[in-house]
């Protein structure tokens, strides 16, 4: 895909007789809007005949506009007769731009629970044998920016005290964290065991994409195992 196919399409639309502006914009996101998103461009609006107005999801840094773009904060206007013989000056102009990161601000992971050891299994862990039943999260930060999480646990028992923690993760990084290896301002676990719960992860300045793992393991070394994975849900 290309930004030159872009144009030729609009082009077909107007030949076809479709004028309408609005209906131009929906059939434009309709068509390309997977690919525009890849591009860090959230949206497309027709604005007349000849001007296209592109969202982009990062925020200018270098004003540096080239013949037929007008660069602005969080967006850029095309002139589409200026810029047809040169359809990819777009691309070079959304370089100016940083990245807001892929996935969402908001996820949440409905099924928590973390399998208490066995006392044998803690004894056998205490001495580094096996790698046992335990839940951990991923985060990764395709963003050019560095983001400031916020996680909830929130307890299935009302009689239990939900808890949180923060954390940072820097541009273009990913983190991972074993869940119950969490400690409190006390140092104590943060997270309980044998408890329904679910976890909220919130990103306050950029995109993140979030995992969420759970390992149940049983008898001397983790010899019987099992592993589950599972993407959070994001409710944008």
């Amino acid at each position: 895909m290309t930004y030159g196919i872009l144009f030729a399409t609009i082009r077909e639309y107007k030949q076809a007789g479709i004028s309408n502006l609005d209906t131009l914009t929906t059939l434009l996101n309709d068509t390309f809007g997977d690919w525009l998103i890849s591009q860090d461009i959230s949206h497309l609006e027709v604005l007349d005949e000849n001007r296209l107005c592109l969202n982009v999801a990062g925020e200018l840094k270098e004003h540096n506009p080239s013949k037929g773009v007008q660069l602005y904060s969080r967006f850029l206007v095309i002139s589409l007769d200026e810029i047809e013989d040169n359809p990819e000056s777009i691309a070079d102009a959304l370089k100016f731009y940083t990245s807001d990161g892929d996935g969402a601000y908001v996820w949440v992971i409905p099924d928590g629970y973390m399998a208490g050891l066995t006392a044998a299994e803690q004894e056998w862990e205490q001495h580094g044998g096996g790698y046992f039943s335990h839940e951990s999260i991923c985060i990764s930060n395709t963003a050019d920016i560095g983001t400031h999480c916020l996680l909830e646990v929130l307890y299935e028992d009302t009689a239990m005290e939900n808890a949180s923690c923060e954390f940072d993760v820097p541009a273009h990084r990913s983190v991972h964290y074993r869940l119950d290896k969490l400690k409190d301002a006390n140092d104590e676990p943060l997270i309980a065991k044998d408890a329904p719960v679910s976890y909220k992860i919130t990103s306050r300045d950029a995109r993140i994409v979030v995992q969420g793992s759970r390992i149940l393991t049983s008898g001397e070394n983790s010899m019987f195992a099992s592993f589950g994975t599972v993407m959070a849900w994001c409710p944008q």
